[in-house]
């Protein structure tokens, strides 16, 4: 399954059923409905202007993909992703976009790689960067990797990744970002140069600090 620009994830002129899922998944991703959190059907209908039946072909959607789960009382709560399911997904990142790095570099369009270096190089040297900046430049460069991988299967399973490290309720690391940008442009770099290996070996470790951060704030000695 696909998520892009996970940030803003907007309403269209799509179904009921698929404005009222983008909806809810934009709220939960940006935590303005927690973890923990009761979804609570009428209020959002009356928010959304739907009717409750797409609402529930909504919540259906987002309980087949385990974002939210069915309490014994019929209640739907937005699932909490701990620690645990944090560390495992990032080496599930580790391993999947390592590979996809190699085999993007030479795929990617030069425009798109022109307008990648554009938005980092801009937050790279900006003396001022919001959160939301640094989450487009990420989602820009990661995403147009798993775009053109040339895997269908793997672009999916980076995407729900990517998505569920997002819904992990662990506290985000924003020391990390400056080194990430910094990271971010060896990548791109690498892709540039249609280096395969340099590509693999940059998205490693990036990953690999990315892991080793949170492994160090969360108190953890070893892997």
């Amino acid at each position: 399954m696909g998520y892009n620009s996970m940030d803003s994830v907007e309403l269209t002129s799509d179904s009921a059923h698929e404005r009222s899922y983008k909806h809810l998944l934009a709220k939960i991703v940006s935590r303005e409905i927690g973890p923990g959190e009761v979804l609570e059907e009428r209020r959002l209908a009356a928010d959304l202007g739907v009717s409750r039946t797409p609402l529930r072909a909504a919540f259906n959607r987002l309980l087949g993909e385990g974002i939210v789960a069915r309490l014994s009382n019929g209640s739907i709560i937005v699932k909490a992703f701990g620690t645990a399911e944090l560390l495992e997904l990032l080496h599930v990142r580790l391993v999947l976009e390592s590979e996809a790095a190699a085999l993007a570099a030479g795929r990617i369009p030069s425009s798109k790689l022109v307008a990648l270096r554009q938005e980092l190089e801009t937050i790279l040297h900006s003396a001022a960067v919001t959160r939301q900046q640094d989450w487009s430049a990420d989602n820009m460069l990661h995403e147009l990797i798993a775009e053109h991988c040339g895997n269908r299967t793997m672009a999916a399973l980076i995407s729900d990744a990517r998505l569920r490290v997002r819904l992990c309720n662990v506290e985000r690391l924003e020391q990390r970002q400056i080194k990430a940008r910094e990271e971010h442009m060896t990548i791109l770099d690498a892709l540039e140069a249609g280096n395969a290996e340099a590509a693999r070996a940059a998205m490693h470790a990036h990953l690999t600090n990315v892991r080793q951060a949170y492994l160090g704030s969360l108190g953890y000695l070893h892997q």
